[in-house]
Protein backbone atom coordinates (compact mmCIF):
# COMPACT_ATOMS: atom_id res chain seq x y z
CA UNK A 1 0.00 0.00 0.00
CA UNK A 2 1.37 3.66 -0.68
CA UNK A 3 0.71 6.32 1.73
CA UNK A 4 -0.99 8.98 -0.01
CA UNK A 5 -1.05 13.30 0.91
CA UNK A 6 -4.71 15.17 1.06
CA UNK A 7 -5.86 16.26 -1.68
CA UNK A 8 -4.07 19.54 -1.26
CA UNK A 9 -0.91 19.55 -3.60
CA UNK A 10 1.84 17.82 -1.73
CA UNK A 11 4.08 20.80 -0.50
CA UNK A 12 7.75 20.81 0.08
CA UNK A 13 9.67 18.75 2.61
CA UNK A 14 10.83 20.40 5.95
CA UNK A 15 13.73 18.72 8.35
CA UNK A 16 12.43 18.96 11.72
CA UNK A 17 13.92 17.47 14.92
CA UNK A 18 12.47 14.11 16.36
CA UNK A 19 11.96 15.29 19.55
CA UNK A 20 9.87 18.00 18.51
CA UNK A 21 7.63 15.77 15.93
CA UNK A 22 4.12 16.54 17.06
CA UNK A 23 1.26 13.55 16.94
CA UNK A 24 0.20 14.75 13.54
CA UNK A 25 3.25 14.26 11.99
CA UNK A 26 4.58 10.71 14.36
CA UNK A 27 1.13 9.37 13.11
CA UNK A 28 2.01 10.14 8.84
CA UNK A 29 6.06 9.22 9.19
CA UNK A 30 4.58 6.14 11.50
CA UNK A 31 2.08 5.32 7.99
CA UNK A 32 4.90 5.87 5.78
CA UNK A 33 7.29 3.49 7.60
CA UNK A 34 4.06 1.05 8.32
CA UNK A 35 2.96 1.10 4.76
CA UNK A 36 -0.32 1.91 5.89
CA UNK A 37 -2.60 4.20 3.13
CA UNK A 38 -3.12 7.36 4.55
CA UNK A 39 -4.84 10.57 4.02
CA UNK A 40 -4.50 14.48 5.75
CA UNK A 41 -7.68 15.90 6.07
CA UNK A 42 -6.91 19.32 7.51
CA UNK A 43 -6.49 17.94 11.05
CA UNK A 44 -6.35 14.22 11.28
CA UNK A 45 -4.34 11.54 10.03
CA UNK A 46 -7.05 9.46 8.52
CA UNK A 47 -6.90 5.43 7.00
CA UNK A 48 -7.17 6.26 3.09
CA UNK A 49 -10.51 4.62 1.48
CA UNK A 50 -11.03 3.79 -2.25
CA UNK A 51 -13.89 6.28 -2.42
CA UNK A 52 -12.08 9.84 -2.06
CA UNK A 53 -14.92 11.32 -1.08
CA UNK A 54 -15.23 9.19 1.82
CA UNK A 55 -13.29 9.92 4.89
CA UNK A 56 -11.65 7.10 6.73
CA UNK A 57 -11.43 6.02 10.45
CA UNK A 58 -8.39 8.33 12.53
CA UNK A 59 -5.10 6.48 11.97
CA UNK A 60 -2.92 7.75 15.17
CA UNK A 61 -0.59 5.46 16.67
CA UNK A 62 0.54 7.97 18.92
CA UNK A 63 -2.41 8.26 20.54
CA UNK A 64 -4.27 4.65 19.76
CA UNK A 65 -2.77 1.67 22.48
CA UNK A 66 -4.33 -0.84 20.13
CA UNK A 67 -1.97 0.73 17.13
CA UNK A 68 1.11 2.21 19.38
CA UNK A 69 1.90 -0.64 21.36
CA UNK A 70 2.33 -3.42 19.01
CA UNK A 71 4.95 -1.40 17.55
CA UNK A 72 6.95 -0.52 20.69
CA UNK A 73 6.57 -4.15 21.86
CA UNK A 74 7.67 -5.15 18.42
CA UNK A 75 10.81 -3.01 18.50
CA UNK A 76 11.82 -3.60 21.88
CA UNK A 77 11.48 -0.23 23.32
CA UNK A 78 12.16 0.47 27.08
CA UNK A 79 10.96 3.24 28.65
CA UNK A 80 12.12 5.41 31.98
CA UNK A 81 10.29 7.94 33.25
CA UNK A 82 11.85 10.69 34.91
CA UNK A 83 10.55 11.94 37.86
CA UNK A 84 13.37 14.12 39.46
CA UNK A 85 13.00 17.63 39.98
CA UNK A 86 16.13 20.09 38.34
CA UNK A 87 16.74 17.49 36.27
CA UNK A 88 16.56 18.80 32.58
CA UNK A 89 13.89 16.09 31.54
CA UNK A 90 11.56 16.01 34.40
CA UNK A 91 8.33 14.55 33.92
CA UNK A 92 9.16 13.37 30.38
CA UNK A 93 9.49 9.49 28.98
CA UNK A 94 12.47 8.39 27.74
CA UNK A 95 12.95 5.58 25.19
CA UNK A 96 15.83 3.53 24.37
CA UNK A 97 16.44 0.11 22.24
CA UNK A 98 16.71 -2.74 24.45
CA UNK A 99 18.29 -5.39 21.87
CA UNK A 100 19.23 -8.03 24.36
CA UNK A 101 16.12 -8.08 25.54
CA UNK A 102 15.59 -11.66 23.64
CA UNK A 103 18.05 -12.94 26.08
CA UNK A 104 17.17 -11.56 29.15
CA UNK A 105 20.16 -9.09 29.23
CA UNK A 106 18.82 -5.82 29.53
CA UNK A 107 20.69 -2.72 28.19
CA UNK A 108 21.40 -0.48 30.99
CA UNK A 109 20.24 2.89 31.76
CA UNK A 110 22.93 5.48 32.76
CA UNK A 111 21.68 9.04 34.18
CA UNK A 112 23.70 11.13 31.40
CA UNK A 113 24.69 9.55 27.76
CA UNK A 114 24.40 5.97 26.42
CA UNK A 115 24.95 3.12 27.26
CA UNK A 116 26.36 1.23 24.21
CA UNK A 117 27.42 4.37 22.12
CA UNK A 118 28.32 2.17 19.00
CA UNK A 119 25.03 0.24 19.34
CA UNK A 120 22.40 2.87 20.33
CA UNK A 121 21.01 6.16 19.23
CA UNK A 122 20.45 7.71 23.09
CA UNK A 123 17.66 8.61 24.42
CA UNK A 124 14.45 10.11 22.71
CA UNK A 125 11.66 11.68 24.65
CA UNK A 126 8.05 12.52 24.73
CA UNK A 127 5.15 13.43 27.30
CA UNK A 128 4.11 9.93 27.00
CA UNK A 129 5.35 6.35 26.60
CA UNK A 130 3.67 6.29 23.26
CA UNK A 131 5.08 9.43 21.75
CA UNK A 132 9.12 8.60 23.54
CA UNK A 133 8.67 5.23 21.74
CA UNK A 134 7.42 6.19 18.51
CA UNK A 135 9.94 9.04 18.07
CA UNK A 136 12.64 6.32 18.99
CA UNK A 137 11.26 4.08 15.78
CA UNK A 138 11.18 6.81 13.70
CA UNK A 139 14.63 8.27 14.15
CA UNK A 140 15.91 4.45 14.07
CA UNK A 141 14.60 4.32 10.83
CA UNK A 142 14.34 7.58 8.85
CA UNK A 143 17.98 9.19 11.02
CA UNK A 144 20.19 6.75 11.61
CA UNK A 145 22.64 7.61 14.74
CA UNK A 146 23.09 11.07 15.33
CA UNK A 147 22.87 12.80 18.43
CA UNK A 148 20.24 15.09 17.13
CA UNK A 149 18.24 13.12 15.01
CA UNK A 150 15.68 15.22 12.17
CA UNK A 151 13.47 13.45 9.37
CA UNK A 152 11.99 14.97 6.40
CA UNK A 153 8.37 15.71 6.78
CA UNK A 154 5.93 16.91 4.67
CA UNK A 155 5.58 21.06 4.75
CA UNK A 156 1.66 20.83 5.22
CA UNK A 157 2.05 19.24 7.88
CA UNK A 158 3.99 21.64 9.79
CA UNK A 159 1.66 24.40 10.58
CA UNK A 160 -1.04 21.72 12.28
CA UNK A 161 -2.19 22.23 15.35
CA UNK A 162 -2.70 18.08 16.96
CA UNK A 163 -6.53 18.31 17.65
Amino acid sequence: MNTTTSRRKQSAPVAVVVNTLTTIQIDWLIAQQEGVAVIFDGAHVRYALSDENELGAIYSPSTDPALGHPLLEREKIQFRHIDCEGHSHHGLWLAQDCRFRATGRSVEWREYGCSYPEQDFGYLSGPTMMIAGLRFIIAKALAGKTKNPKVQVPGFLCNVKAA
